[in-house]
């Protein structure tokens, strides 16, 4: 008993101590709507059995499609070591359009496994995805992580239709933070420490249409929820803003792959 006593006073006194120091931060929100775009063409070049490489080019429209949003450069390798189990890695270089730095040079590297499993002519698929990102600039580890490393959960639902060249799908995805700095009231004094959240919920649906056994299309929309916590502080350290960015994403894309 002594012994669960004190467990709870150590948890107790440890929730008391973050939610003071939680309200303790001004924090402020804001709440934003979208209208966005993708289009985006892969180059698919089989190695062997198990084996896939893929090139691919994208380019993302946001503010109403009326700016580039990101261009995006892509080369990644799948492998298939069972017939419902695939991994893959890839590399992306990113120009991105931020409204507040300008344009800037990212690099990406997502290392996903995808497993699926068949349902009569519905298909079931999970894939997990971590994504690390890395800036080309400096950043103040207390504002931004470098790389800032993020879990994609992906749950999708397609369904095989008889004699015809599309096929419905259905999917919803959660992106979390695993190394989000969180809030200090200054960082020459304060140690960082992470403060991990679920970033976005993605819902989205779409049809794929098969042209050939080269050539398919990817229709689809998707409507993202995005959280976005940001810390920002002086330069001699004291913190200046604490503020929680809300948006309401409506995206539309076409994408196009051929396979060789």
């Amino acid at each position: 008993m002594r012994h669960l006593s004190r467990i709870f006073v150590t948890l107790a006194a440890v929730a008391v101590g973050y939610t003071a120091h939680a309200q303790s931060l001004p924090l402020t929100e804001t709440s934003t709507d979208d209208i966005q775009a993708r289009f985006s063409g892969a180059l698919e070049v089989p190695i062997g059995k198990k084996f896939a490489l893929q090139w691919s080019e994208e380019v993302r429209l946001n503010n109403n499609w009326g700016a580039v949003d990101k261009v995006l450069s892509g080369l990644g390798v799948e492998y298939e070591p069972l017939k419902y189990l695939k991994a893959g890695v890839e590399y992306v270089f990113v120009n991105d359009n931020d409204l507040e730095d300008g344009w800037g040079i990212k690099h990406r590297l997502n290392v996903d496994v995808t497993g699926s499993y068949d349902i009569g002519r519905f298909e079931l698929s999970l894939r997990e995805r971590v994504r690390f990102q890395f800036r080309s600039d400096s950043t103040n580890r207390y504002e931004k992580p470098d790389p800032f490393i993020t879990l994609r959960s992906r749950l999708k639902a397609a369904y095989d239709i008889r004699h015809s060249h599309w096929k419905p799908y259905v999917f919803a995805e959660l992106y979390t933070t695993l190394n989000a700095p969180g809030p200090v009231g200054d960082y020459r004094t304060d140690a960082l420490y992470r403060d991990n959240y679920i970033n976005r919920i993605r819902l989205g649906l779409g049809a794929k249409y098969k042209i050939n056994n080269h050539n398919s299309l990817d229709f689809y929309y998707m409507v993202h929820f995005n959280r976005d916590y940001r810390a920002r502080y002086k330069r001699g350290g004291e913190m200046k803003e604490w503020s929680l960015m809300k948006e309401c994403c409506h995206v539309f894309g076409i994408d196009y792959k051929f396979k060789l």
